[in-house]
């Protein structure tokens, strides 16, 4: 009887001491009590802004290379090379001598047929017949037809610009040979200028013509130059799955030159779409995600797809609904099931400045 007393007594005091393990209880009572703090915020519904980015290439409103369109010497050339003409200027002129000699004859010929049809049309029947008028009005059609033929011949040998623009460098001199075909300088009108460049095809249904464009270039230390979207291609390519976009930029200072490479970025409207403090976002790898707070102040952590980056914001695309209380700071110490506290920075200022008051 003692030596089972004995024994029951033994087996109470193991049970005991079990239970008051130092390191158990020392590892369940901050758990138990303790809560990490963090800052939070709300998840918000806000319109964010959607652009696409590409790079472009400009090209002259109006662009062609002048040509010599006939064999002949060069009598004079009246540019030096990138400065800005105007429609109708002489560039050049040919030597047009003996052009200028038939010009004349055939002037002369004229003059002396029609002062034969006009004294048979004064004296009428009295010295010429209607076959004799007749032959003398076929006269003057001809002289006047060669003479239009000379003057379009002459007119070929004095180059003009076609159109306003900035005349690029002569590749000509006085007393060269021009051939049909050889190249005399290129004229680009440069105000306003054409930007090509191309986008994915996920933004076909997204763009749309007047959509507004800033283009950057680093000739000009990054500063951006505004314009919209005019043209959008009809076609996708399919080995690359872009299509071609249009824009016209404003370049009334001439300081954009076509063949100029630009950063594009086009604005394509504002859509509604939840937005966080950048801080909120855990970055594990490819893996993204926050740590949100329910009602119990206890930490959850759900994965998000990110969207658009802002100064001090991301978009949210999955992941979060609005309303959601989020962990902007302090969320590197949490774990999952954690209890929180929140802190409220801001409520605390007001009070003390209410207190102050």
């Amino acid at each position: 009887m003692r030596s089972t007393l004995w024994l029951l007594g033994v087996l109470s005091i193991v049970a005991l001491s079990a239970c008051e393990d130092p390191a158990a209880t020392m590892a369940e009572r901050p758990a138990a009590s303790s809560a990490v703090l963090v800052e939070t915020e709300i998840a918000e519904l806000a319109l964010i802004v959607q652009d696409a980015e590409s790079v472009g290439t400009l090209v002259g409103n109006e662009s062609v290379t002048i040509t010599a369109k006939l064999t002949e010497q060069v009598s004079a050339v009246y540019f030096e090379g990138g400065e800005l003409v105007e429609a109708g200027a002489v560039l050049v002129e040919l030597i047009d001598v003996e052009q200028l000699a038939l010009l004349r004859e055939a002037e002369a010929k004229l003059r002396e047929t029609q002062l034969q049809l006009d004294r048979f049309l004064t004296l009428g029947k009295d010295i010429a017949t209607a076959a004799e008028i007749d032959v003398a009005r076929a006269r003057v059609d001809a002289n006047a037809a060669l003479l239009e033929a000379l003057r379009s011949r002459i007119a070929d040998r004095t180059i003009r610009a076609p159109f306003d623009g900035v005349i690029g460098l002569r590749r000509i001199s006085v007393g060269a040979l021009l051939t049909p075909g050889t190249v005399i300088a290129e004229l680009d009108d440069v105000n306003p200028m054409k930007l090509d460049f191309t986008l994915p095809e996920h933004y076909l249904s997204q763009i749309d013509i007047g959509d507004s464009v800033d283009a950057k270039s680093t000739a000009w230390d990054g500063e951006s130059f505004a314009g919209e979207v005019t043209q959008i291609g009809s076609r996708v390519d399919p080995a690359t799955r872009a299509f071609s976009v249009r824009a016209l930029i404003d370049n009334k200072d001439a300081r954009l030159r076509p063949g100029m490479l630009m950063a594009v970025n086009v604005s394509l409207g504002e859509v509604p779409g939840i937005v966080v403090s950048e801080t909120a976002l855990v970055q594990s790898g490819a893996q993204s995600s926050v740590f949100i707070v329910d009602d119990e102040s206890i930490a959850r952590r759900v994965t998000v797809e990110i969207g658009r980056r802002m100064p001090g914001l991301i978009e949210i695309r999955s992941g979060l609904s609005p309303g959601d209380r989020v962990v902007r700071n302090g969320q590197m110490t949490l774990r999952p099931g954690v209890k929180v506290r929140e802190s409220n920075l801001a409520s605390e200022a007001d009070s003390l400045a209410g207190i102050g008051a």
